[in-house]
């Protein structure tokens, strides 16, 4: 039976490989600290004349097949490549990404 922290889990793992993917793709162009998600959101809807919102992307992993595809085209990998990334997530590296992303959220919070 799958449990709400196993989605919890893979969700995260999506997340953090997105991240990850769009950080790679603006250091191959030259960018040092990587695409930003609006960079991204701008350069995804010229070449596929469709609207994303990587922000939200990342933050809350829930998107169509054909959304699938077209971020695996857009970061130059295949959707294998894709899934072998997210299953190689290690569970402390996931819950350590959670720890940190619910630390700055409070951060956030507490500065507005």
């Amino acid at each position: 039976m799958i449990e709400e922290k196993d989605i919890l889990h893979f969700t995260t793992s999506i997340e953090m490989v997105l991240k990850e993917l769009h950080m790679e793709k603006g250091v191959s162009q030259g960018k040092p600290t990587g695409l930003s998600q609006s960079d991204v959101n701008i350069e995804f809807a010229n070449k596929y004349k469709v609207t994303l919102n990587m922000g939200r992307m990342e933050s809350k992993p829930s998107f169509g097949v054909t959304k699938l595809f077209l971020l695996c085209d857009y970061f130059d990998i295949s959707i294998t490549n894709f899934f072998e990334r997210v299953l190689s997530k290690q569970k402390r590296e996931i819950i350590n990404f959670l720890k940190d992303k619910e630390s700055k959220r409070r951060q956030k919070s507490t500065n507005n």
